[in-house]
């Protein structure tokens, strides 16, 4: 049906104007509604980037030109108006640049790291004065064994021998060294210092054929030979035990030998330390290196007090490096022993108090620093000073 106005009415007009409506409710019944709204999202963002980057594109194009440039068909690159390309200077500052340029910045570090690569040569060292071999095999990260008997020329064996201008041997690696004599063997050598003769061999540093005779080798005599882990007996000095009542055993040890039976009184069987500073300054105890001591840390003048009661037995230089020296016998089979004095107080066959002064600290003798040697004897052998100080 047709009115006056020219519309129509009906089931056709109603479907005609219920077309979209009708659309969905279709897509719906069919189940396709909801991909078909995901699909129409994706395009309108997939539209929305395309107008930004084109929009983008021509802002970029059209910059050039607002400074006073032109952008060039045949050289894409943006210029301005001298023909010259655009630089970081011919751009707007950006708040944030010179924030993110110290951040991002790098360094410069002229000093180069070069890796530490282990030394295969035997050093030669000089002693200074205040060197002790702890210090010394410190220094080089060695044990002090390794620098006593790397060094039998030197210090014989003595731990005490060390004087400042020596020149020792500093060895690589932990162990000792040998000077090749002719006609030794290589197996022979080896088993000495307890060690293969194949650990010889193996040491790079001292370039020896590993296809070698070790009963026969033709190495050059006077050849120093590393001996990694090598160990030896350590010759132990002669040190008579000095007693009240035979001080004059003591003669063979220099003039501060006593030479009369003395009386006087005993100890208490408890010992106090000597000096004013209870650490070490040089050797630890350790008699397998001919030091059955300890060295107590302190400077010329400190005084050195009796660790017990007792008698004196010696009094003075000591000839075998211990330079001025004082023995006091404690009765019951204890001794003790001051060295390197630097001035003795008390004389032999005075009785002595625990605590009273005997002496004062210094560097006589064998030394290369202040310091006291102190020894604690029982019967004939050494006893460790720590077990029985406080």
């Amino acid at each position: 049906m047709t009115h006056t106005d020219g519309s129509e009415s009906g089931p056709r007009a109603t479907r005609n104007g219920d077309r979209p409506r009708g659309l969905w409710a279709e897509l719906e019944r069919r189940g396709w509604k909801a991909p078909a709204q995901r699909y129409m999202a994706h395009i309108a963002v997939a539209a929305i980037v395309i107008v930004g980057v084109l929009a983008g594109r021509s802002g970029f194009l059209a910059f050039p030109q607002a400074l006073g440039g032109e952008v060039s068909s045949a050289s894409p690159e943006p210029t301005t108006a001298s023909g010259a390309a655009i630089g970081l200077s011919d751009l707007p500052p950006f708040s944030g640049g010179p924030l993110l340029s110290a951040i991002v910045q790098r360094r410069v570090d002229g000093h180069t790291e070069i890796p530490s690569r282990p030394r295969l040569d035997v050093l030669k060292y000089v002693v200074q004065a205040g060197d002790s071999l702890f210090g010394i095999a410190e220094k080089f990260g060695l044990k002090p064994e390794t620098l006593l008997w790397g060094n039998y020329d030197v210090l014989a064996d003595d731990p005490h021998a060390l004087q400042p201008g020596q020149e020792l041997d500093v060895l690589p690696v932990d162990g000792t060294s040998h000077a090749w004599i002719e006609g030794e063997s290589l197996a022979k050598v080896a088993e000495f210092f307890g060690v293969t003769a194949q650990d010889i061999l193996d040491w790079p540093g001292n370039n020896l054929d590993p296809e070698i005779d070790v009963n026969n080798p033709s190495i050059v005599s006077g050849t120093l030979l590393v001996i990694p882990e090598g160990k030896r007996e350590v010759s132990t000095l002669y040190r008579p035990r000095i007693t009240r009542a035979n001080p004059a055993v003591a003669r063979i040890l220099g003039a501060g030998a006593c030479g009369s039976v003395y009386d006087g009184p005993n100890g208490t069987g408890t010992f106090n330390w000597p000096t004013p500073l209870h650490y070490l300054s040089g050797f630890d105890y350790n008699p397998s290196l001919g030091h059955p001591a300890i060295d107590i840390a302190g400077d010329t003048g400190h005084s050195i007090t009796a660790s017990d009661s007792g008698v004196v037995v010696y009094a003075g230089w000591n000839d075998w490096g211990y330079g001025l020296v004082v023995v006091i016998d404690h009765g019951n089979d204890w001794q003790t022993l001051y060295a390197h004095l630097s001035q003795v107080n008390v004389g032999c066959g005075q009785a002595v108090f625990q605590g009273n002064l005997i002496g004062l600290m210094g560097c006589t003798g064998n030394c290369s620093g202040d310091h006291l040697h102190f020894e604690v004897r029982y019967g004939d052998g050494f006893v460790n000073p720590w077990n029985v100080l406080p």
